[in-house]
């Protein structure tokens, strides 16, 4: 089955590679590599995420990308990214370049142990789909803090169930549906009563918080059963905040040139922000 999927893959996407179960462009292979041997390993985490952004902004922005069947092989792409891989893309390179590892290999591990629960991919259910989940994992490994209360006490509040209680948005749920229980067993040990985020409307004042270049920022939102609907890096243009991410709007990746206040104020979806820092 394996090996047919393999064939249906290549046939359909040709410059696409199929090894170990990782999919990849090989010319994505050759450009991480040629990026780690250029990156210095003592420069500050913050500089080096920074960096690294930096590298993909133009890059498409294109979803789903990861949904590859139920036994989910590693995806990797630099030239194809959500929001989402596109973090988990920046996290992945600097971890092995702080490694001192000049290998994709490298890359690739630390992305299975970034995107998965416990470092482990064991198929779609064992993907950390929510941020909270991503974060919770991330502080596990030592990889990433989350730094949100200690700039604001206010509580996000509700419950994580999205995912168990709208399969339908979910075409591998809706294929597998005995997947929907697996997954909503892990949302219920999620509490969020005790999630602190910081509101929009106090983003109008962003020097009164500790928010450094090369924070990951993560939006939250008023959606019920979801926690964050968007995350990027934070940049400051001309000493204002603002968002470095993946843009579905704008169909790329891009440095927004607007203060992060201004890209939140109107959009009634987006109640405020989580902030992590990286630590490794």
């Amino acid at each position: 089955m394996k090996k047919l999927f393999a064939i249906i893959i290549t046939s359909i996407f040709p410059y696409i590679a199929i090894a170990q179960g990782v999919i990849f462009e090989k010319e994505d292979s050759i450009r991480i590599e040629s990026m780690l041997h250029g990156l210095a390993d003592n420069k500050p985490t913050a500089e080096l995420l920074t960096e690294i952004a930096n590298a993909f902004v133009g890059e498409k922005y294109v979803s789903g990308t990861l949904e590859q069947g139920i036994d989910e092989p590693l995806t990797i792409s630099c030239s194809r990214l959500d929001c989402t891989t596109f973090v988990e893309l920046v996290v992945a390179i600097a971890v092995s370049a702080r490694n001192g590892d000049t290998d994709f290999s490298s890359v690739c591990r630390n992305l299975e142990r970034i995107r998965y629960r416990n470092g482990k991919n064991c198929g779609y259910a064992s993907r950390l789909h929510y941020i909270s989940w991503w974060i919770t994992d991330g502080a596990k490994s030592g990889i990433v803090q989350e730094i949100t209360a200690l700039m604001s006490n206010e509580r996000q509040g509700g419950t994580l169930d999205y995912m168990s209680t709208h399969p339908d948005s979910y075409p591998l749920l809706v294929e597998h549906p005995r997947l929907i229980n697996e997954i909503a067993n892990h949302e219920k040990i999620s509490n969020m009563d005790n999630t602190c985020y910081i509101p929009k409307e106090r983003l109008s004042n962003c020097s009164t918080f500790d928010i450094r270049e090369g924070d990951i920022i993560a939006i939250t939102t008023s959606i019920k059963g979801l926690d964050v609907t968007h995350i990027g890096f934070a940049y400051y243009n001309n000493g204002e905040l603002c968002l470095l991410h993946a843009s579905s709007e704008k169909g790329m990746v891009i440095k927004e040139s607007r203060p992060l206040y201004d890209y939140l104020k109107n959009r009634k979806r987006h109640t405020g922000i989580r902030v992590f820092r990286a630590v490794f």
